[in-house]
């Protein structure tokens, strides 16, 4: 895959100004891409999104996906190829407070999204971005795209809802029409991330602030990976299948080999050797929901499919985090470009 194998593609992003939105665009204009987005604006003023060099190069429509269909003649303007769908309401946790929005978000802005597609003749590939949490709890078993969709809370819920109704569409809309595919993805770490009630941002959180960083299970065990891995994956799915129509939805989990999954704790311990941080120190909060304890992921599809496989063991993740966060606190005005250099090193 060469690095302009996206130039002049017409790409919009739903949720672009999000922690993995930002850097799928920033990755997808240094290709040469076109990229328009449509997402909520972030309110921490940290996100990359949200500097004035992210602003110049992306074009982002500030709105509610569920109102996606009242901006349909800019968006037909912009005449799309092809669309990633990310914008959601990503915490597990929150959809216990916020159960209704999360439903809102997840499952009708996904049918707003599904409903304008039907009106755009130009898009040729949807890409939509789920999450390992579609999965029925099987707590240890290694999940492949064949597993079981649960949905036990109401993160998972809407997810696999979201999963389903994208899939629904295809079979019904679009099947010789648009190329679908669906990414689950396990979990998601690296610098510029500062989503509250988040493992690694509350972790650069405490070190800065020498307050204790509060976990909810320092047992569980996740498939944790760097952002660059999973926007390298992406641009490999749209770059694999951009000629013919596949009939059916293309579905690939991303995620580290299973054997490199870390609980918590020793998550934690990594980065406080990496960092050097003598303050980071944890406490647990036990939680009232549910929540999976243990989440593995079978990555051998899209490897032998697309011949992807992860760049970045769990050290170097941790690694390239730890400098981002440390070059972020030296100087902030300078953190959008180093993060285009980041992302450069990785593409080439």
């Amino acid at each position: 895959m060469k690095l302009y194998s996206l130039k002049n593609k017409r790409i919009l992003i739903t949720g672009n100004s999000g922690f993995v939105g930002s850097y799928l665009s920033m990755s997808l204009n240094l290709m040469g891409s076109k990229v328009y987005g449509y997402s909520l604006k972030m309110k921490n003023r940290n996100f990359l999104s949200n500097m004035k060099q992210y602003k110049k190069k992306i074009t982002t429509i500030n709105d509610d996906l569920i109102n996606i269909n009242k901006h349909y003649k800019k968006i037909l303007h912009f005449n799309p190829e092809i669309i990633i769908h990310l914008a959601s309401q990503p915490l597990v946790n929150l959809s216990y407070i916020e159960t209704s929005k999360t439903y809102k978000t997840n499952i009708l802005g996904t049918v707003a999204l599904m409903e304008l597609i039907k009106k755009l003749k130009s898009v040729k590939h949807v890409l939509v971005f789920a999450s390992d949490k579609v999965y029925e709890n099987t707590q240890g078993k290694v999940l492949s795209e064949k597993s079981k969709l649960g949905g036990l809370d109401p993160y998972s819920a809407s997810k696999s809802s979201q999963d389903i109704i994208s899939n629904s569409y295809k079979e019904s809309f679009f099947k010789t029409k648009i190329n679908f595919s669906i990414i689950r993805a396990g979990n998601i770490i690296g610098g510029g991330d500062w989503n509250l009630s988040r493992l690694v941002p509350d972790i650069y959180n405490s070190i800065i602030s020498k307050k204790k960083v509060v976990i909810r299970n320092p047992n569980a065990i996740r498939p944790w990976q760097h952002i660059l891995d999973v926007i390298g994956a992406i641009i490999l799915i749209l770059y694999k299948n951009k000629s013919k129509i596949i009939k059916k939805s293309v579905i690939y989990n991303i995620g580290p080999d299973p054997k490199s999954n870390l609980r918590v704790i020793d998550l934690i311990k990594k980065i406080k050797k990496i960092s050097n941080s003598k303050h980071l120190k944890f406490k647990v909060n036990k939680i009232k929901f549910k929540e999976t304890k243990i989440l593995r992921l079978s990555n051998q599809l899209i490897k032998k499919s697309l011949g992807w496989k992860p760049k970045l063991n769990i050290n170097k993740t941790i690694e390239l985090t730890n400098i981002w966060y440390e070059e972020f606190s030296k100087n902030k005005n300078k953190i959008f470009k180093y993060t285009e250099k980041q992302i450069l090193n990785f593409l080439n």
